[in-house]
């Protein structure tokens, strides 16, 4: 009898974990991550916050970035669709806007990925 108890008794309860687990709301996911894809050239983002950007007035390549002179600082406004690409060699953002000459680099961490969303969003 105490048997019976415990069987039916461990079964309602896995029941009600399959059925409690089967009701969360499922979260969308992005199929590609913000850092792969920045990382395989230029990439089109739409910034989420308003960010300092520096031009390069004489560029190399981005593999010598270090030489490079930057202008004064500017601010990115928010809702701005840019093309962004990450380098491995140095980590830095480089960017390029539409409609505006040359590269750009951002003043953010190299791995502070929350100031922009992929794709076109406003």
């Amino acid at each position: 009898m105490k048997h019976r108890f415990l069987i039916t008794v461990l079964a309602s309860v896995m029941l009600a974990g399959t059925f409690s687990t089967a009701i969360v709301p499922i979260q969308t996911v992005q199929a590609i991550s913000k850092k792969t894809a920045v990382n395989h050239g230029y990439r089109k983002v739409t910034l989420t916050k308003t960010v300092r950007i520096k031009k390069f007035m004489k560029e190399y390549l981005p593999i010598k970035a270090y030489k490079s002179t930057l202008g004064p600082t500017e601010c990115a406004d928010k809702k701005l669709t840019v093309k962004l690409m990450q380098v491995g060699t140095d980590f830095g953002w480089y960017l390029k806007i539409p409609g505006y000459r040359g590269t750009w680099t951002v003043s953010k961490r190299h791995n502070d990925y929350s100031w922009f969303k992929l794709g076109w969003h406003y």
